[in-house]
């Protein structure tokens, strides 16, 4: 067993002496060990400070030049909006089939561009800690149905089986019903996405004594193990599978856990690829049942 490598540091002192006989130094020496060693800790939590510092500056800039970019990109999109929509009522002149299937492009254009501005917004009130959150109580159950519904024709379309199994009584969260709905949206507009045509998609709802939980369950293509934690980064889409890259810019996910850990919950990854994926959000648990 190698023996552990200790430092020991000394200050030396050496006195030359005078006198008949041939010149002679004493040297003294004092143990500073424990001096030295405290000032390498201070210097060491110095320069952490410093970088913690240099971080949350880079973070708070970067919040800032993405909520001035967002509503710099608003006024743009407004005006094209507003005069497209001018344009296909007719106001300057009569409009062919064809002219209005252009406007009608360039207004799901244009949604589509307010969508991602709306998410950059998202992203940066909440690396600032401005998300404002009202809690009541949710029933997971409507809630889960709600999402559902939405994305019937989604899913529909891939012929995907949506299933969902959340009881009517007793799973209720205390939590904000709109930011609950939204991550919902978030986790099943993904697994329509993501999973193959002709798979399963399931919402299951449960509970423990201080949590409810939904589980959005899909027999997708997976994320590899060493990718599972970088999908909740900002601006990070991981390809699945051998298609080209989803829409959007890699912000779903990051804003779903930023809302959920808002709520006082948790969204995490259970995936295995070939196999499927499951995204589970914790919220804390109303203590009241709900008729």
């Amino acid at each position: 067993m190698e023996a552990e490598k200790l430092e020991s540091w000394f200050s030396l002192r050496v006195t030359r002496c005078e006198g008949p006989q041939p010149t002679m130094a004493v040297v003294t020496h004092e143990d500073v060990t424990t001096e030295r060693r405290a000032h390498s800790r201070e210097r060491a939590l110095l320069t952490e400070r410093s970088a913690r510092a240099a971080a949350e500056a880079a973070n708070r800039a970067k919040s800032e030049f993405l909520a001035t970019l967002s509503h710099e990109l608003r006024t743009p999109l407004n005006a094209i909006a507003g005069y497209a929509q001018l344009l296909e009522m007719g106001v300057r002149g009569e409009v062919t089939t064809q002219q209005r299937e252009d406007l009608h492009r360039i207004l799901r254009s244009e949604q589509h561009l307010l969508g991602l501005i709306n998410e950059l917004l998202n992203v940066a009130r909440l690396e600032r800690g401005e998300v404002e959150v009202e809690v009541s109580r949710v029933k997971l159950s409507e809630s889960a149905r709600e999402v559902v519904e939405l994305m019937e024709p989604q899913a529909a379309g891939k012929s995907l089986a949506v299933t969902v199994d959340c009881p009517t009584r007793d799973l209720v969260a205390l939590a904000d019903p709109d930011k609950v709905r939204q991550i919902m949206l978030n986790l099943l507009t993904n697994a329509v996405k993501f999973t193959p045509p002709g798979g399963t998609i399931r919402i299951v709802c449960t509970s423990d004594d201080r949590s409810v939980f939904v589980d959005v369950h899909d027999t997708g293509i997976g994320i590899p193990y060493e990718k599972q934690t970088a999908v909740f980064e900002p601006f990070v889409q991981i390809q699945r599978g051998s298609g080209s890259p989803s829409e959007g810019i890699g912000l779903g996910l990051a804003i779903s856990r930023g809302l959920a850990r808002a709520l006082g919950g948790d969204l995490t990854l259970r995936s295995v690829p070939h196999k499927g994926s499951t995204f589970e959000l914790s919220l804390p648990r109303a203590t009241r049942r709900l008729a």
